[in-house]
């Protein structure tokens, strides 16, 4: 049986016309591919699920690609490295977690392994994950490499929180902002998603999925992903909200809008009598008897009268 890769990982962007949403991003890259002005080092920031991975990857790709023309950045994916870097085996492409990896020994490794040359293309990418992550001391080792690497090695930062990232670490990057996906960009890539592999979803729960996802494509196709095995025939709205278990995002904001203006519904009375009838026929629970009071003991040593004091007896 074959090992099954989820749908996410088997429709991620192969090719810069792919990658959903982030325009601006695409075109600047694709320009430093065409003109040869690739930077050394990138940032790219944005939330979760917005394609900064797969953006670094495409880069990679294209930047060690044998079979790409000189008047275009798209990758051939026909070529050995383009062949590799899909499939995650190539070596020219060094990946770090940030998150696992965040000390300053990590780094020192990395610095001593950046001079070496590359396996097969020309350049060496290395894709830090979560760079945020880093430690203080990490940055610090960091900066140097960073500020002036071999000519053979482009760093790419990605990160969900730039707001951490240190000012000289920014300075010597080129940042990119990745933005959330729109709902009419999410539904349009799970239709194609949906099309490819033979799934008849309705629209209003491609809707659902989209505004449940809040901008984040994998968050979307991972829904999806999801729901496919778990739905017999036809996806309809009823059914992905019972099999993902999750509720419409616009009742929620309906209820709240309602709670803020004071505008909620008073419930209706079963009986024909009128509310204040209905109060006053309640019977009042009858008043507990309070028990009575102790006299208070006193709390030290009682009071001598004021007088004369007893005079002393003989022999004492």
């Amino acid at each position: 049986m074959p090992e099954y890769q989820s749908l996410y990982r088997k429709y991620r962007s192969q090719t810069f016309a792919d990658l959903v949403g982030q325009d601006a991003a695409s075109r600047a890259l694709q320009g430093a591919l065409i003109g040869g002005r690739v930077s050394h080092a990138y940032l790219f920031s944005g939330s979760r699920g917005t394609g900064k991975t797969s953006a670094a990857r495409l880069l990679a790709k294209a930047l060690n690609c044998s079979g790409r023309k000189r008047d275009t950045a798209e990758p051939c994916n026909k070529c050995q490295s383009c062949l590799e870097m899909t499939a995650g085996s190539a070596l020219d492409l060094i990946e770090i977690d940030a998150a696992s990896n965040r000390g300053i020994d990590e780094i020192r490794d990395l610095r001593e392994k950046v001079n070496l040359a590359p396996a097969l293309g020309p350049f060496k990418i290395y894709i830090i994950d979560e760079a945020h992550m880093l430690t203080e001391p990490a940055f610090n080792a960091l900066l140097k490499t960073l500020e002036e690497p071999p000519a053979h090695v482009v760093f790419v930062l990605c990160t969900t929180d730039a707001q951490k990232i240190p000012l000289t670490v920014i300075g010597r990057c080129q940042q990119f902002v990745f933005r959330r996906h729109s709902e009419d960009q999410i539904v349009a890539r799970l239709t194609h998603i949906a099309l490819a592999e033979e799934v008849s979803v309705d629209a209003e729960a491609m809707q659902l999925i989209a505004r449940t996802a809040q901008g984040s494509m994998r968050d979307a196709v991972g829904l999806l992903d999801q729901l496919v095995p778990l739905a017999a025939g036809p996806i309809s709205l009823e059914a992905a909200r019972s099999l993902l278990g999750i509720a419409d995002p616009r009742l929620l904001d309906t209820l709240l809008d309602n709670v803020f203006r004071g505008s909620w519904s008073r419930p209706r009375l079963r009986d024909s009598r009128s509310r204040s009838e209905l109060l006053k026929s309640r019977k009042r629970p009858p008043r507990q008897s309070q028990p009575p009071r102790l006299p208070a003991l006193p709390l030290g040593p009682p009071r001598r009268k004021r007088g004369r004091t007893p005079p002393r007896t003989a022999g004492r």
